[in-house]
């Protein structure tokens, strides 16, 4: 199957969003990237609230929301469902994780070595 050329960048503009709905104000959003032989992992981070860990493992799930009010701004759960489904797509994973200072969430996907390398 070949994907859109904007999917990966669409999955990063779903995340990105979530990040800066939930960040603390006048903070930033920061993108690390870590490789291996095999997969590349962007991290991207947001100071701010974290998510309540009864919703940590359901938030990629079609719908779900922290705040269901937000379904009048336009914000119905789609989003990180989206950022999910074209991830797998791409053979990738996204989760979502806790941390001291507010959430992370990590993009993985497979490297593939370039014709040269081989």
């Amino acid at each position: 199957m070949t994907l859109a050329p904007l999917t990966l960048e669409d999955v990063f503009l779903h995340v990105l969003k979530n990040a800066d709905r939930y960040r603390r104000p006048g903070t930033p959003i920061t993108l690390t990237l870590e490789t291996s032989d095999t997969t590349a992992t962007v991290a991207i981070h947001n100071a701010g609230a974290r998510i309540p860990e009864a919703l940590i493992d359901k938030i990629f799930e079609y719908g779900v929301s922290e705040q269901p009010e937000t379904g009048v701004q336009g914000n119905r759960g789609q989003g990180l469902f989206v950022a999910k489904t074209y991830m797998a797509k791409m053979g990738g994973t996204i989760s979502a994780r806790n941390v001291e200072d507010g959430v992370s969430f990590l993009l993985t996907l497979q490297r593939v070595r370039s014709r040269q390398a081989r």
